[in-house]
């Protein structure tokens, strides 16, 4: 029986000391041969792999960011280049906008008004406090004021949505000159990834003229069958094939709704280390690790799948010796890419059958019942 019909959750157990079973298969030389069977030493492991699986190096969705027109207008310039790092507050393009002039207008508007209503107010309040004027035109008064101040703030937020910052608000109030052009900025400090539009482009309101991201931050998306699922936990270790860094990862969240197209969950994982040397869109071979470490003492060996066969609840090899082949139980703790990690006494020189599997098989399962 081949890996491809264990369920993982099942094997990933508490690893326990096996004993050797004393059952041995005799056969020559020429037998074996002739059945096929092939022998190879395994190798001894470092690690214990929950599973290995396909990935794709993505942008998680914080670091990922449109910058786009504020308003309809003529791109009037650009400043960086795919591929440019930018920092937050950078002006990476340049806009003609008779809209964003007309915003600039209505809010100097906005501004005096509220000056004239607020001095109105001061006055009006002076002159109740004397008993000049009644109650009842005090509070038109503070009224028309607070509707001012109000529509002077909404138009100060229409400016910072256009892009406009703190310090060109208080200039434009202050001096009472419009700004012919809108200067745009970056976000956040990241790497230009694509540019959607060209100088001299008259572009429509949130037209998208760069996509940029922070890199600093990416993660992995491992595909991971359901059935697998259960061996993997958060925190866990990530190898990558093409990654300097022999863990650059960590898995951080495991989904909870199954594609129904491959049966699988999206599990995800941080790259943490800033030297991985991992590109958006790349496809990876991953290896997800167990947290669990390999002791100096302790006998784990990576072999191929197709060396470990079932009788029952339990898993068996056929190790070589001088007359055939031991039976012996083992303790599967992993799987990796069509192998698996079993806890099992063998020297280093020992060898396991790794072809023949199922003949061995039939062999011991006709001793076993002629011995009963």
């Amino acid at each position: 029986m081949t890996y491809k019909s264990l369920s993982l959750a099942s094997l990933l157990v508490a690893i326990v000391w096996q004993t050797s079973s004393a059952e041995e298969i005799t056969i020559s030389p020429n037998e074996i041969t002739n059945l096929g069977i092939e022998v190879a030493t395994p190798t001894r492991a470092s690690e214990v792999a929950v599973l290995e699986a396909t990935a794709r190096v993505v942008i998680p969705p914080m670091a990922d960011a449109i910058v786009s027109a504020p308003q309809a207008g003529l791109l009037a310039g650009l400043h960086v280049s795919v591929g440019d790092e930018v920092a937050q507050g950078q002006v990476i393009a340049r806009l003609q906008s008779s809209e964003f002039l007309s915003l600039q207008r209505e809010f100097l508007d906005a501004l005096n008004t509220n000056l004239l209503t607020r001095n109105e107010y001061e006055r009006d309040q002076q002159l109740f406090d004397e008993g000049i004027i009644s109650n009842r035109r005090l509070q038109e008064t503070t009224t028309r004021s607070r509707i001012a101040a109000t529509s002077l703030n909404e138009h100060r937020q229409l400016l910072q949505i256009a892009g406009l910052s703190e310090g060109d608000i208080r200039l434009l109030e202050t001096e009472q000159k419009l700004i012919q052009v809108l200067d745009i900025r970056a976000p956040l400090d990241s790497v230009i990834l694509d540019r959607m539009a060209s100088v001299g482009e008259r572009l429509d309101a949130m037209a998208p003229i760069y996509r940029l991201a922070d890199l600093s931050s990416l993660s992995l998306e491992i595909n991971v069958q359901q059935e697998n699922l259960a061996a993997v936990q958060p925190g866990m270790s990530v190898a990558v094939a093409d990654s300097p860094v022999e863990y650059p990862a960590q898995v951080t969240t495991i989904g909870r709704s199954i594609d129904p197209a491959t049966q699988s969950v999206m599990v995800r994982a941080l790259l943490g280390d800033a030297d991985h040397g991992l590109k958006p869109g790349q496809f990876v071979s991953a290896r997800i690790v167990s947290e669990r470490g390999i002791a100096p003492t302790e006998s784990i060996w990576l072999v191929p799948a197709v060396a470990v066969t079932r009788s029952g609840e339990s898993y068996f090899v056929f190790v070589r010796t001088a007359n055939g082949f031991d039976v012996r139980e083992v303790q599967v703790v992993g799987a990796a890419a069509g192998s698996l990690y079993l806890v099992l006494d063998i020297g280093a020189d020992g060898q396991l059958a790794v072809s023949g599997v199922s003949a061995l098989k039939a062999l011991w399962s006709a001793e076993t019942e002629s011995e009963s």
